[in-house]
């Protein structure tokens, strides 16, 4: 099959071939003719199986260039959002239409001229209802209402923002929903938002003819050690390495430098700026390699990233599933690597277990024993400190002892009374 047999216009059939593709994967195979009958789809899928073209050449397709925005496309993450916006422009050169993507850290005025000039728009939920809420957003031409990893934005706390989004543009509309996963609050979601949904589910495993998965087992004292020896002994042309948190990726990446691997980190805390940045510098291969949270795990498209290593194992399965599908896209091979500690062993044998990887062990004895520097200093008690009570020894007429109140009144001390009808005070001899 070829996108020719998908009836496809001639401007948008022109782009495709511009930019090589050729055959549809099995994802847009099944789910572009639906999409064009106007049915909605409720499609599951592996990382980088293709789901921005399933659902991004039908619309591309039947978006009317010069009306206001036909399509609200919504995206976890930025860098997802870009990604997304960056694909469809590809699809719709020839019919030049306009893309504009809208997320936060960055001014809302550029934001606010695309909503109102173009025909498509990418966005994250919480930034698209704050404009949706400003009165920003124009949506009665609203045909298509697309959430793509929505398994990651009901992680991250969306549910009410993309329900607030969906009661606020056209009900007679395409609802398209893509997901790795269907946890039961996406399914309830899904029930209210879509209208007799087609289902289309491909393999969500990954393709282990491509794609070779290993791990250790490492004493956590011994993990940064073992991924110096590792990364010195296979020198990866680019590769990312996975964390659990920012403060984590922080410390990773200082430590490598140290040891002479020159790294980056990457995560949601830092300032747009940055991570376009660092971002550049990993796709034009100035950076090799880049330390980051799962946000990295999202949205990042590079072809040449050859090595995933998992320094912490993810909590879930679905986040081990979009880590190691950074690599082994576009029918090239990759490699991930594994480092358990004790703490791991569950979560890696749930992953173990619901997908049946094969995921071979490795040993590796020899290496070299290096300090991790926390660069963490001493905390302070927070105890209060008083001062020293004096004792019967000590010297009472010292100026350096301290002095307490005594609630006690002392003998033959001479009361005071207040004179109300003068307002003054006298000392009381009766």
């Amino acid at each position: 099959m070829t996108f020719e047999n998908f009836g496809l216009q001639d401007s948008v059939l022109d782009s495709l071939r511009h930019i090589g593709f050729k055959t549809p994967t099995r994802i847009q195979s099944e789910t572009i003719p639906l999409i064009k009958e106007g049915h909605d789809v409720i499609g599951q899928s592996q990382t980088g199986s293709g789901k921005t073209g399933a659902f991004g050449i039908p619309i591309v397709e039947r978006a009317v260039k010069g009306r206001n925005a036909q399509a609200l496309i919504l995206a976890p993450t930025r860098e997802l959002a870009k990604q997304i916006a960056s694909d469809i422009s590809k699809f719709s050169k020839r019919k030049g239409l306009k893309v504009q993507t809208v997320y936060g850290g960055v001014s809302m005025g550029p934001q606010i001229r695309g909503l109102k000039r173009s025909e498509i728009i990418v966005a994250t939920p919480g930034r698209m209802l704050d404009h949706i809420r400003r009165g920003n957003f124009y949506a009665d031409n609203i045909e298509f209402f697309v959430l793509d990893e929505a398994d990651t934005m009901i992680d991250m706390g969306f549910l009410n923002d993309i329900e607030d989004i969906a009661d606020s543009i056209p009900k007679d509309r395409q609802t398209l929903l893509f997901s790795a996963t269907m946890p039961r609050e996406l399914v309830k979601i899904t029930e209210r938002l879509t209208d007799n949904a087609k289902k289309v589910a491909t393999v969500l495993k990954v393709d282990e003819n491509l794609l070779k998965q290993y791990y250790y087992e490492v004493q956590h004292s011994q993990k940064f050690s073992l991924l110096v020896s590792i990364l010195e002994e296979e020198a990866p042309d680019s590769a990312l390495i996975f964390c659990k948190t920012r403060r984590n990726t922080e410390k990773l990446k200082k430590n490598l430098r140290s040891n002479g691997i020159k790294a980056e980190n990457f995560h949601g805390g830092l300032s747009q700026n940055q991570r376009e940045r660092i971002l550049d510098s990993f796709y034009k291969g100035k950076v090799r390699y880049l330390v980051a949270t799962n946000v990295a795990s999202r949205g990042i498209d590079v072809e040449h990233i050859t090595h995933i290593y998992n320094y912490n194992i993810p909590a879930t399965v679905p986040d081990y599933v979009n880590r190691i599908g950074r690599t082994a896209r576009a029918g090239k091979s990759g490699i991930a690597i594994s480092l358990v500690t004790e703490n791991d062993r569950r979560n890696f044998k749930d992953i173990r277990r619901q997908y049946d990887y094969k995921i071979e062990k490795l040993v590796k004895e020899e290496f070299n024993r290096l300090p991790f520097k926390t660069d963490e200093k001493p905390r302070q008690s927070s105890r209060r400190r008083y001062p020293r009570k004096a004792k019967s020894s000590d010297n009472k007429n010292s100026s350096s002892a301290p002095r307490y109140k005594s609630n006690k009144k002392r003998k033959n001390q001479p009361k005071r009374t207040i004179r109300r009808d003068r307002n003054v005070t006298q000392n009381n001899t009766d």
